[in-house]
């Protein structure tokens, strides 16, 4: 095998464009994220193997597709796994463009009449929409805890997309016609389960302390992982319902995710969800 430098290096690939990410590198450890002095961070076109690998159901259930187009396209990455959602949302935006061109087609039903719509997103224009993370977010219970929560990391995205993949194989089956009535309510009974246990664990993650002032003054910090979960297992309906409001108000910082639409048969107005969906990228 040849040591030799290999003069085709200068044809290599090159960044097409730069982006700032919503948390500006802030909520990770130091390493993973590498910004330029601009706070950006340079994203390169796909290569014929990351289209490949995007086109795999497996590999994009278990997140693996995704972390593979960030770990070849964007450099500045160490360790794709630890991101926040709302930064490989803007970096999977950012690779398309680098790769296609920051002109999309989406299809949407009108909600009203049902007819199938196209519209033409400029994606270039989402990315230089962004919005940016606060360094810690908070709410204040009964006017006793301080609860600080932090957005949800890529990985509970995936532990949701495999959770609603199950419950839609779940949900299939109570459809049987050849199914008692038991066993309906039996699967009925299990997919409801899974989605609380997925709620409890995302609230769970999210929460990164807890603050209070004992009766002696002093501020109490809680960041044990063991007490903060048996507090959430026994505090009311109405206050983990607040905590999980702000963690919905959090998750939803970052790249735009819906457009105004109106319907090209009824004229039908409303707010798209924009999906963003790695298997359309071409």
């Amino acid at each position: 095998m040849s040591n030799k430098q290999n003069p085709l290096t200068k044809f290599y690939r090159t960044p097409a464009l730069s982006v700032k990410i919503p948390s500006r590198g802030k909520y990770y450890a130091d390493g993973i994220v590498n910004l330029n002095d601009d706070e950006e961070i340079s994203i390169l076109p796909m290569t014929a193997q990351d289209e490949v690998t995007l086109q795999n159901p497996d590999a994009l259930l278990s997140g693996e597709a995704v972390i593979s187009a960030i770990k070849s396209c964007v450099p500045g990455i160490s360790n794709p796994k630890k991101l926040l959602s709302c930064d490989i949302d803007v970096l999977m935006i950012a690779i398309r463009v680098a790769s296609y061109g920051d002109n999309a087609t989406m299809q949407q039903n009108c909600p009203k009449c049902k007819e199938s719509n196209e519209f033409n997103l400029n994606l270039d224009t989402l990315l230089n929409h962004t919005d940016v993370l606060d360094e810690h977010y908070e709410v204040v219970l009964n006017g006793e805890l301080t609860v600080f929560v932090a957005p949800s990391k890529f990985e509970n995205v995936v532990r949701q997309q495999k959770t609603a993949f199950e419950n839609t194989k779940l949900e299939q089956a109570i459809s049987s016609p050849d199914l008692s009535d038991g066993k309906r309510l039996k699967i009925l009974s299990q997919v409801l389960d899974k989605v609380s246990k997925f709620t409890f664990d995302q609230t769970l993650d999210a929460v990164i302390k807890v603050l209070f002032t004992d009766e002696d003054g002093e501020i109490i910090e809680v960041t044990d992982r063991q007490h903060i979960t048996d507090w959430l297992h026994n505090i009311d309906k109405t206050t983990i319902e607040k905590v999980q409001d702000k963690v919905a108000e959090v998750n939803g910082i970052g790249i735009e995710k819906s457009f105004p639409a109106k319907c090209s048969k009824c004229e039908h107005q409303w707010e798209a969800i924009i999906e963003f969906n790695p298997v359309n990228f071409s």
